[in-house]
């Protein structure tokens, strides 16, 4: 019990001022780009969201009637440019007029519903829809925790990690690919800040600054980044002279010469199984071995499967130790979150008489869209805003509860105790002055 305690210690500690700090500068590495990459290249995926499929000619036509017939009956004297009325514009276009009528509440809530209507048929960017479909995920696996329900926690994870992704790049490879590499390098030092920030309050040495945490993780950006590249990469470049070989069975005769070396491709793809296991099972712990013992890329990579070899049953109990830690504090930022915006919405609904852009004030997923009317951006800049820092929280509650969980394990297996944090001859956490990462 007192490992367990010691163990959910990291939720007292994701919210701390400094943490949430390197969680807000590492949630606008990842919103500002996508958000100018959406306002670059403009919408690409249709209003379903990337889970959805793609809309045939006959939706976009039903889309677009009932465009005109909300435009013909609400705003008979708004002329459209072109043969297509714009969602966005006609959404805009239904808000502003929605607030010329604050004398008539009736009128302006039809105008309002009727906005509402035609912005869940405006086109989606890329980041958009990505955030929305994540957003929706991971709400799914918190909602699953806090109602004790494995179903939605699995779906959930399921489509976070591999429907998600997988439906962006098949439906917008190029972002898909640039913004996939930027998150996972912006991620790994992200990981690796708050693992040090974890482990050096772990130790006993104090709590260390933001500065001091990111500095720390930025000149240990390559490390952090090929812990969870480096046996992937290994995997792939191994597998691929064996889709080579395959080509051997395209012909009689290389079929014949492939069958008897088969034992060639049996061999590697038992070496690259055997690096995307590790992968797998060092991933959760890669960022805490670099930020904890000062370990290489790869040597941090596999950590968590040595560990996992050496001690299997205390690898799974911790490890679920320290899933249901995250899964409790998870639930608890949720409420958080979803107290803290909708107590201002409610408020100000009240006080505003209906006029204020509560939408905006709401925190759902399914309302990630960026309102035009400058009043509902202001408002949507200070709820993201607060979002951001709320995903920080949540970065930095995994980091520490993986973090703590490593150093249990280490102790179990390499006999260290857990306040032994690389590096180990100093008493105080000197991040500016520290040596070179060990090899």
């Amino acid at each position: 019990m007192a490992r367990l305690a010691w163990l959910a210690g990291c939720l007292t500690t994701a919210a701390q001022p400094a943490r949430l700090a390197v969680g807000f500068v590492v949630a606008l590495l990842l919103w500002a780009p996508g958000l100018a990459w959406d306002a670059a290249v403009g919408p690409t995926i249709d209003p379903p969201g990337l889970l959805a499929e793609p809309w045939e000619d006959l939706e976009r036509a039903e889309a677009q009637a009932t465009m005109r017939r909300i435009s013909a009956q609400l705003l008979p004297d708004v002329t459209f440019e072109g043969a297509q009325i714009p969602a966005d514009q006609l959404a805009a276009a239904l808000a502003a007029r929605a607030d010329d009528l604050a004398d008539d509440p009736a009128a302006a809530e039809r105008m309002r519903a009727a906005a509402r209507r035609v912005r869940a048929l405006v086109p989606l960017g890329s980041f958009q829809a990505l955030t929305g479909a994540e957003a929706e995920a991971w709400a799914a696996v918190i909602d699953g925790a806090r109602s004790l329900d494995p179903r939605p926690v699995v779906a959930g994870l399921g489509a976070a990690f591999i429907d998600v992704p997988r439906a962006c790049i098949a439906r917008d490879t190029a972002f898909a690919s640039v913004f996939g590499a930027w998150t996972l390098l912006v991620a790994a030092i992200g990981f690796g800040a708050f693992a040090r920030m974890e482990a050096v309050h772990a130790a006993g040495r104090g709590m260390l600054e933001a500065g001091g945490a990111l500095r720390f993780a930025a000149e240990r950006w390559q490390a952090l980044a090929m812990s969870w590249v480096g046996p992937v990469a290994v995997g792939v470049t191994v597998a691929i002279p064996v889709v080579a070989f395959g080509a051997l069975f395209r012909t009689d005769i290389g079929g014949w010469i492939g069958a008897v070396l088969y034992v060639v491709p049996m061999a590697l793809g038992a070496i690259a199984g055997l690096a995307f296991m590790l992968a797998v099972l060092g991933a959760p712990f890669g960022p805490a071995a670099v930020s904890a013992d000062g370990l290489g890329g790869l040597e941090g990579s596999q950590r968590g499967a040595i560990y996992f070899l050496a001690r299997p049953f205390s690898w799974l109990m911790v490890m679920a130790a320290a899933a249901g830690i995250v899964a409790i504090g998870l639930a608890i930022l949720r409420t958080v979150g979803w107290a803290l915006t909708l107590v201002p919405a409610v408020a100000v609904d009240l006080g505003s008489g209906g006029a204020s852009p509560t939408v905006s004030l709401a925190s759902d997923p399914g309302r990630w869209w960026i309102p035009l009317d400058g009043r509902e951006a202001l408002v949507w800049g200070w709820v993201t805003v607060f979002s951001m820092l709320l995903s920080g929280a949540c970065l930095s509650l995994v980091a520490g509860a993986l973090t703590r969980a490593y150093l249990l394990l280490r102790e179990s297996c390499d006999g260290q105790p857990t306040d032994a944090v690389w590096p180990y001859e100093i008493p105080a956490d000197v991040t500016d002055t520290l040596p070179p990462a060990a090899t």
